[in-house]
């Protein structure tokens, strides 16, 4: 089996050149229906795909974040791993990328007056070759800001949690310092602003996920009263273009932005096989990307 992998892997990019189009229009769209764009980035055309993968509690688990995907507090605890797919080979093996993590939704998706919350910078990023993972993004280098767990207030909506990659300019290590520092605030920032100051071209992919606080409202939907209620299947819904005007009470100490939630769903894999995925868009996108996983884990 572990043979057949790695000639399944050998045609990724072969197979990613045929599939790349809808999987990137399908990344593209969920931004969009979520109001990332313009809530984050002016606009978005990736030319690869992002993946997040969050280690769960049980050991040997993953959870893989497919676009939209509602997660708990608990299971976004730790910090998660990225990769990095692409049709260009080009792209992966030879570039140096920026990763940025934003929160575009504190304290609550109806007030984002601290919005937005930067939850981790850094660069020096690039494809692990020698790993058994040949997508797994790894840096080297210290980040500029560490990753910090979504923490939404008590009665708030679902946040939004966008990753962002960047190819890196080669002056980012000298001119980054100069704008995010350790007395640099994590709220307030701006990615678009960031990048423009640092030269960073349009983003070459992205994710996002959302977590709702660890109460009755992080398995609720954001979505306005017409929405249909919260729907068993695994399959995700977009995210709803607006929200209704939150009852709850803000908390200033919330650290970690939300946005319009989708029905919840949570992608899981547990060693080799695949289990639920919440997603957006049609099930090709999820379909390929577990297949993707599901043949990198057996390596």
């Amino acid at each position: 089996m572990r043979h057949v992998a790695i000639l399944v892997l050998s045609l990724l990019p072969r197979v990613l050149a045929q599939a790349n189009s809808p999987l990137l229009t399908n990344v593209t769209q969920a931004f969009s229906q979520a109001q990332i764009v313009p809530d984050v980035l002016p606009s978005f055309a990736p030319t690869a795909l992002a993946n997040i993968t969050f280690s769960a509690s049980t050991a040997n688990q993953s959870l893989n974040v497919t676009p939209g995907a509602v997660f708990t507090e608990a299971q976004t605890a730790n910090e998660p791993g990225f990769s990095l797919i692409s049709s260009s080979t080009g792209l992966v093996a030879n570039e140096t990328f920026v990763l940025a993590l934003v929160d575009p939704d504190a304290p609550t998706p109806q007030n984002r007056s601290v919005s937005q919350v930067l939850h981790f910078l850094g660069g020096d990023f690039h494809v692990n070759a020698t790993s058994s993972n040949p997508t797994l993004l790894v840096n080297r280098s210290a980040a500029l800001m560490d990753f910090i767990p979504p923490m939404p207030p008590a009665g708030s909506p679902p946040h939004r949690y966008v990753l962002v990659v960047y190819t890196q300019p080669a002056d980012f290590n000298e001119t980054a310092l100069s704008f995010v520092n350790a007395s640099t605030p994590r709220t307030n920032f701006n990615l678009s602003t960031f990048a423009t100051s640092v030269n960073l071209d349009s983003p070459v992919a992205g994710n996002f996920f959302l977590v709702g606080p660890d109460d009755s409202t992080s398995t609720t939907s954001a979505a306005p009263p017409a929405t249909a209620p919260p729907s068993t299947s695994t399959t995700a819904p977009a995210p709803s273009a607006t929200a209704p005007p939150s009852t709850a009470q803000t908390t200033a100490s919330d650290s970690l932005g939300g946005a319009p939630s989708p029905t919840e769903g949570v992608g899981t894999t547990s060693g080799a096989s695949a289990d639920k995925m919440a997603m957006i868009g049609p099930p090709g996108y999820v379909g390929l990307l577990s297949l993707i996983l599901l043949l990198l884990a057996m390596l």
